[in-house]
């Protein structure tokens, strides 16, 4: 037991008046009387009673006592253990997993908003408590309170996640919360996804431990063969948490309509299954569902959310004196993938050489001298030798630097707002990107012609990669995606222009900024509108330990916390009853 204000045992000091009033006694004064005989039945009742008047006293006395030691307990506040009284921060698990039904009825985040119930009943006086979900990231539903009510709405209000749990988000939250060691942190989770020693310092009310039996999918994708007519290549991969194997089948479906498509037998083994691949005939570019025919533990799992990407080629015009050579690396990628289409109007990329294009949109080798909208350019330079300054950009997949011939290359003041991404030793630049208001580019300093560089294999690559980085598709769209990642969006120029984003075809929408869209949150259709055009995709949820729903490694690691009304309130209303107990002795004795 600990003492919160243990300086009022002091006030134990009072036994000692309380001590004298009962055992220091006046002695009577003697009086001389003429007739003994008057007072001797006087003295032989009061000598019969004296046993009796003794033991009375002595339970008063007994009661006083209590009384005031129960009034200095209640005054120092005590507690049964330890670190019980430290305020709260419960966290419940709303991840993926915790939509799991427990015994086919309940789902185990149902289970753990009852528990945190129970636990906001029983918080004393003392104690003050705060609410959060974590998932993807730790979301706080309530601010730190002693009010039940704001507690219970607290809890009403917490929603199922799509997302698995991300236990880094968990760690996090508990470094700060054990370095200001003034709040105890209680986990309500099923586990899946945490290590064994969540624990520590984290106290987990385990939810769900009885094993679940679950398949879902952890991987699926869908593309489109290079095959005359074209079919589609359909790739996903299972993963089952019952100990036996089963045949059941899965649902291949197309179109807004969900038609059926194909019906694809499976069987299904223990554990992490092996991949597996299919051609499908049917069907199209849109939206695709692959649904397991199965109930289990978790739904979340049972369905593939896959767009099939329609071929959008980048349309690109040739401005320049040499035109073959510029013309024929477009046609490169027109004749093969079909991602670049030689076009004579409106493109939407001009390829240019010996000139500073006006287009939106362009791909500029040897720019001629002059102060131009992409740059000051001044004389030619000896000696080039190429270095990279941003590893890994786009521009350079797939190409060799060091084997480029930066022949012809140019002396560049460069304006404002440019991206340099391959630069010379003293600092010039080789390959850039500039922007103004209306126009962007991809500028290569070199002399295409003196260089012969057109006879190069990493010509048309450097032209692909700049077209497709110009028009924001320099990374291929995905036709699904796990929740929790972030995807890139087509932009105009790739600059920060705004996208409507809407879900599973629902009326309303929400807009953002900028050319990345995530964490994403929901699973299902996420379509993207900007003036690039349309785009979708699926998200899914695609994570293994959500889906085998194992928690057999995780242990419950609670601690008591205080129940009921604080001990402080009990020893104060006890001394109240003994209190009432002597006064109702008291007033027995003097009525009779």
């Amino acid at each position: 037991m600990s003492f919160l204000h243990p300086g009022y045992f002091l006030a134990l000091l009072g036994l000692l008046p309380l001590l004298a009033v009962y055992f220091l006694k006046i002695r009577p004064t003697q009086k001389i009387v003429t007739a003994y005989f008057l007072w001797e039945a006087v003295f032989e009742k009061k000598k019969n009673t004296a046993l009796f008047n003794r033991l009375r006293d002595l339970l008063s006395l007994l009661l006083m006592i209590l009384a005031l030691l129960m009034v200095v307990l209640a005054m120092t506040e005590p507690e049964m253990a330890a670190g019980q009284r430290q305020d709260l921060l419960l966290i419940i698990d709303n991840s993926a997993s915790m939509n799991a039904l427990d015994h086919g009825k309940v789902t185990r985040l149902d289970t753990a908003k009852q528990k945190a119930r129970d636990i906001v009943k029983s918080l004393n006086g003392n104690q003050q408590a705060a609410m959060a979900t974590v998932s993807m990231d730790i979301q706080f539903n309530s601010h730190l309170t002693a009010s039940p009510k704001s507690l219970m709405d607290a809890i009403e209000s917490i929603e199922p996640s799509d997302c698995p749990l991300n236990a880094k988000a968990l760690g996090t939250l508990t470094s700060a919360v054990t370095a200001m060691n003034a709040y105890r942190l209680i986990l309500l989770s099923d586990g899946c996804g945490l290590s064994n020693d969540v624990g520590r310092p984290t106290e987990l009310i385990k939810i769900g431990a009885a094993p679940q039996d679950n398949i879902g999918f952890v991987a699926c994708d869908m593309r489109m063969l290079h095959t005359q007519p074209p079919h589609f290549g359909l790739y996903y991969r299972l993963a089952s948490s019952l100990e036996h194997t089963i045949e059941t089948e899965i649902l291949l479906t197309y179109g807004p309509d969900n038609a059926l498509i194909k019906v694809i037998p499976v069987t299904v083994t223990p554990g992490l299954n092996a991949p597996e691949v299919h051609t499908i005939e049917a069907g199209g570019p849109g939206p695709w569902k692959v649904l397991l025919d199965r109930e289990d533990g978790l739904p979340n799992d049972n369905t593939a959310f896959l767009v099939l990407q329609p071929k959008r080629p980048v349309t690109m015009g040739v401005d320049s004196e040499y035109p073959f050579f510029l013309v024929n690396s477009v046609l490169a990628f027109s004749k093969t993938s079909g991602e670049l289409q030689y076009v004579q109007d409106k493109p939407e990329v001009v390829l240019s050489s010996g000139t500073a294009s006006q287009a939106a949109c362009s791909v500029m080798f040897n720019v001629p001298p002059g102060d131009n909208w992409c740059g000051k350019v001044g004389e030619e330079i000896d000696h080039v030798m190429a270095e990279i300054r941003i590893e890994d950009h786009s521009i350079l997949r797939q190409c060799d630097i060091d084997t480029m011939p930066f022949v012809g290359a140019r002396h560049i003041d460069l304006p404002p707002n440019s991206l340099v991404i391959v630069e010379t030793a003293d600092q010039v630049p080789l390959i850039y990107r500039v922007r103004d208001k209306k126009r962007s580019a991809i500028v290569i300093n070199m002399d295409m012609v003196q260089s012969e560089f057109y006879y190069s294999a990493w010509f048309p690559v450097l032209v692909y990669n700049s077209a497709r980085y110009l028009m924001g598709q320099q990374d291929t769209r995905i036709s699904a995606c796990r929740v929790g990642e972030t995807v890139t969006i087509p932009t105009a120029a790739f600059a920060q222009e705004t996208t409507r984003i809407t879900l599973n075809n629902e009326p309303d929408g929400f807009d953002i900024v900028g050319s990345s869209y995530g964490p994403i949150q929901k699973t299902g259709f996420h379509h993207l509108n900007n003036s690039t055009g349309q785009w979708s995709f699926g998200a899914n949820l695609f994570d293994l330990k959500e889906t085998l729903l194992d928690n057999e490694h995780v242990d419950d690691t609670r601690q008591a916390i205080n129940r009921g009304w604080p001990l402080s309130i009990l020893m104060g209303s006890l001394a109240i009853a003994l209190l009432l107990t002597e006064a109702i002795l008291y007033h027995l004795r003097k009525v009779g």
